[in-house]
């Protein structure tokens, strides 16, 4: 890619979730590499912010401008829109491009041998929608980057002929983690309770981040562990159930302060690619307890960084997490080695060099 040329980057969404947040914090370091970074998007949460329809994503732009997509609220539609000589590269921010409709396909074999019909998961004209995204992608032949190794080799398992470029996840990381007993005083929060965040977009509606399940694993932990103090974040309600209190979503500053007061990110997820709440927590010295599902075990060393356990296991995810609420010291090995570690290997500066690298490598010719 020449340097100075242009890059579009395209969203669902303008601010929230994953893959908003990855195109905004590239969007604010790309143009300091070289690359000229330009923002669309098909919904906001802000009124009256001007939204562009996916099909629309690469109209009107320059020929020699890259179009980066990073997530559609119709992705048929979008990839049908866009000519064959379409300077293109799209970020695999879970598997819905790959499957007729799962933005994670937890045990379900279709998602290389092709959707069964009637699909298990109840997803209407599963296959015909999977094999027209397919089709499609075989078409455009974009540049595929994925976070995950264990994406990108989902990607290339089902499309072999393109090959999916790794270049994990990064957030802003603070010179240090900022102190938690500032934090707590700053959020009115007693310095001996022991602090633990549930966190997802769309809280307890978050059926992949177990959200219904939230309020059932609180209350174990709470028996285990009675100074524990929870706080389930991501939904649309402010209240307050006894010793877990429940936040919508919380902007990035509000966000940073909460985990930094935390002892533990409790994140029970059932399937994830390179989540950024876990990378976020870090930053803040703050260790995650979560399954070893899809790219977690890329972000988080069970036992030094943080806690895993297998698939499913909640009496482990439990025991474990309850273990360590109980040993402060332990508690803050965890989470300093998180932040130590996470410095190096998921500074969204790292992420903007590594992106720039490969945008603006012969791979995205036309």
């Amino acid at each position: 890619m020449t340097p100075g040329r242009a890059i579009r980057q395209h969203t669902a969404l303008q601010r929230r979730g994953g893959a908003a947040g990855v195109a905004l914090l590239l969007h604010e370091r790309l143009p300091g590499l070289g690359l000229p970074s330009s923002l669309s998007f098909e919904t906001s949460e802000e009124p009256g912010a001007e939204a562009t329809p996916g099909p629309l994503a690469g109209r009107n732009l320059p020929p020699e401008t890259l179009l980066l997509l990073h997530s559609s609220l119709d992705w048929p539609a979008l990839l049908a829109a866009l000519p064959g000589d379409r300077p293109l590269a799209l970020t695999l921010h879970d598997a819905g491009l790959l499957t007729g409709g799962c933005a994670y396909p937890l045990d379900c074999p279709g998602v290389v041998e092709g959707c069964a019909e009637p699909c298990p998961r109840g997803f209407a004209g599963a296959r015909e929608r999977r094999e027209v995204q397919l089709g499609l992608l075989r078409r455009l032949k974009p540049l595929l980057i994925a976070p995950s190794a264990w994406l990108a080799g989902l990607a290339r398992a089902v499309l072999p002929e393109l090959h999916a470029h790794v270049i994990p996840n990064g957030v802003p990381w603070p010179r240090d983690p900022g102190s938690k007993r500032d934090a707590r005083r700053a959020l009115g929060i007693a310095p001996q309770a022991r602090v633990v965040v549930f966190a997802a977009h769309g809280g307890m509606g978050a059926a992949y981040k177990s959200g219904p399940r939230w309020p059932e694993y609180w209350r174990e932990l709470k028996r285990r562990v009675p100074s524990a103090l929870g706080f389930a974040v991501g939904g649309t309600e402010t209240r307050r159930e006894g010793d877990l209190a429940f936040w919508p979503y919380l902007d990035r500053p509000r966000m940073d302060l909460l985990l930094t007061a935390a002892d533990l990110l409790f994140y029970p997820t059932l399937a994830d690619n390179h989540p950024l709440i876990v990378l976020e927590a870090m930053s803040r010295a703050t260790p995650c307890a979560a399954f070893a599902v899809g790219g977690l075990p890329e972000q988080v060393r069970d036992g030094e960084t943080g806690l895993l356990v297998p698939p499913g296991d909640d009496a482990a995810l439990l025991e474990r997490a309850a273990d360590i609420l109980a040993h402060p010291s332990r508690t803050r090995e965890l989470g300093l080695a998180a932040f130590i570690q996470g410095a190096r290997r998921f500074d969204a500066g790292r992420m903007a060099r590594d992106y720039a690298r490969l945008l603006d490598s012969p791979a995205t010719a036309r």
